[in-house]
């Protein structure tokens, strides 16, 4: 059992500190007496745990005071034939405090066979409170129409299992396969410190492509970072009908409450598998993972697929080749914004291939000599149409593609 007291200047005196305590307690079963003769089970253990951490990472030194600031020459204040520099507080809260996440972990390590089949199953909940969000305040109410503040609550909850086997053990040959697996559901419980219906959520991710448009939400209920779009219309065919989307709400009009929240970029599940070869002197291993259940909002489509996107001036510029899927003509805030640009993501990755061999003693058996080759970001296999589809916040807004890098590695000890 642990008791953390730490503290943070990015408080004010009255909340700087803050308390968090841990605790864990295990019970290895197979050194129980009445485990003797159970020969197939070679090893048990039960793990339970319990824990508070806090977090400060807020971007901002002190948030809790008044941060004055003179306004930029685009700002000035006309008094007559006079222009003149304001002095402005920014926004802030005087009682914004850690925000804190309380974690329960119910865990057992198990092995059978001597240990050939080995591995663990852990179920873990995470309740965090007082989230701290920039949220909108009433414009006039604080210098400004957001602030930084502790609001809401959130809930994770995942199972995770690992699984081991030891295939081949001999003096000069071994192979251990290893697999694991890591479901998380995760869902925002509280938004405001107070109920309040009316609101939707928390407009977010900003994306390329009109004025001022978010594509995602924070929404009670729902998880975090959620896609937050219009229903495209297709025809007969298939086929998106450019600027048609369903009027969900029957008012006969096509806005804002149209919109519904959709899908979400964090996979449902992670997938691990990895390989460790060895025979003799030469050893050779391979890591593989896998995400399931994402999904991307191909923002380099939404912004480059459609015909009058492509400027006036006599220049080369890339007309995303979707434009022969849709055959959109122009775009609007509201098709900005539609389904149609979410794709799953899904995607399998081998992240390192690596093959070596012990040379052994050189230099007259003053040194030892291993050479090997190693290949990063071998292959990714997915049926989405951007460069990548691992992109954390779920917008492709076409990043620098990762680089496949072949590496030859000499190791020599003396």
């Amino acid at each position: 059992a642990t008791l953390r007291r730490d503290g943070s200047s990015r408080f004010a005196p009255e909340n700087r500190w803050g308390l968090f305590p841990s605790a864990a307690v295990a019970w290895r079963v197979t050194e129980e007496s009445f485990m003797e003769n159970v020969e197939a089970l070679s090893y048990l253990k039960f793990r339970a745990g319990f824990g508070i951490t806090g977090q400060q990472d807020i971007g901002n030194d002190y948030p809790y005071l008044a941060n004055y600031q003179t306004s930029t020459p685009t700002a000035y204040y006309q008094l007559g034939n006079e222009f003149y520099s304001l002095l402005r507080p920014d926004g802030f809260d005087f009682n914004i405090k850690w925000e804190e996440t309380a974690s329960t972990n119910i865990g057992i390590d198990y092995g059978f066979s001597n240990d050939r089949v080995y591995g663990s199953i852990d179920y873990y909940i995470k309740n965090t409170k007082d989230l701290l969000a920039v949220v909108d305040v009433p414009a006039g109410a604080n210098f400004k129409n957001e602030i930084l503040t502790n609001v809401g609550s959130m809930t994770n909850k995942g199972l995770e299992a690992e699984l081991n086997f030891v295939a081949i053990s001999k003096k000069e040959t071994e192979l251990i396969i290893g697999a694991n697996v890591t479901m998380n559901r995760n869902e925002i419980t509280q938004l405001t410190k107070v109920a309040d219906t009316s609101s939707v959520g928390i407009l977010v991710g900003g994306i390329s492509g009109g004025i001022g448009n978010n594509i995602q939400i924070q929404a009670v209920g729902h998880p975090t970072n959620s896609f937050y779009v219009y229903e495209q219309v297709y025809d007969a065919e298939g086929n998106p009908v450019e600027g048609e989307f369903v009027d969900r709400n029957d008012d006969g009009l096509i806005n804002e409450k149209d919109r519904y929240i959709f899908q979400k970029p964090a996979p449902d599940a992670f997938v691990g598998f990895y390989t460790n070869f060895r025979h003799k002197k030469w050893t050779a291993g391979f890591n593989m993972r896998a995400e399931l259940g994402r999904y991307m909002y191909n923002n380099v489509i939404s912004e480059r697929g459609w015909f009058n996107g492509i400027p006036a001036e006599n220049h080369i510029f890339n007309l995303h080749s979707a434009f022969y899927d849709t055959e959109f003509i122009s775009s609007s805030p509201e098709q900005f914004l539609s389904d149609y640009y979410l794709e799953k993501a899904n995607f399998v990755r081998m992240d390192y291939l690596s093959v070596g061999y012990n040379v052994g003693p050189v230099l007259k058996d003053r040194a030892v000599l291993n050479v090997g080759a190693v290949v990063n970001n071998v292959f990714v296999i997915s049926g989405y149409r951007g460069i990548d589809p691992e992109i954390a916040n779920g917008i492709d807004q076409n990043i620098y593609p990762r680089p496949r890098i072949f590496s030859l590695n000499l190791n020599l000890t003396i």
